[in-house]
């Protein structure tokens, strides 16, 4: 007799505990989302898009001369990317070959760089900013957002 009892007394227990879950259901969360999906008027603008991620075009290495103070000017090799939206990257693989060309004109002429006998990446910025004028004249304004410039590697002598 008392095992029925117990036994009784757990149902009862469990029937609670599922009664208690479906009034939460019930009462919290099912009403929340059809607030949710009446909040929504079909007449709003939709959300604006996600903006896409650039994408990264890796360049071949450029020979880069420069003249750190108290130095002779040496040859040293720079790394660069180009940052592209990327709807662009098959317009600007298309005309790659004419933009190597227009950063190799562009990094040959003139004197050297003038950098200070210990230098970084951050002194030569103005390798990324002399290849802004090329990077428009050949691809167009805003086809490319940004040239970068990664790293430098010294020449061994």
């Amino acid at each position: 007799m008392r095992k029925v009892g117990l036994i009784i007394l757990a149902l009862v227990v469990l029937l609670t505990l599922a009664g208690g879950g479906v009034a939460v259901y019930l009462l919290v969360i099912a009403p929340k989302s059809h607030t949710e999906a009446d909040a929504v008027d079909p007449s709003d603008p939709p959300p604006p898009p996600v903006p896409k991620r650039p994408a990264f075009i890796p360049l071949e290495p450029f020979s880069v001369y420069v003249k750190p103070e108290g130095q002779p000017a040496r040859e040293i090799i720079v790394i660069l990317h180009l940052e592209v939206p990327p709807d662009n990257v098959p317009q600007v693989n298309e005309r790659m070959h004419l933009l190597r060309d227009a950063y190799i004109r562009e990094l040959l002429k003139g004197d050297p760089i003038e950098v200070p006998a210990r230098f970084t990446a951050k002194d030569l910025y103005v390798v990324r900013d002399r290849l802004r004028g090329p990077t428009e004249q050949v691809m167009g304004k805003g086809l490319v957002t940004q040239v970068l410039l990664l790293n430098i590697i010294g020449q061994l002598k």
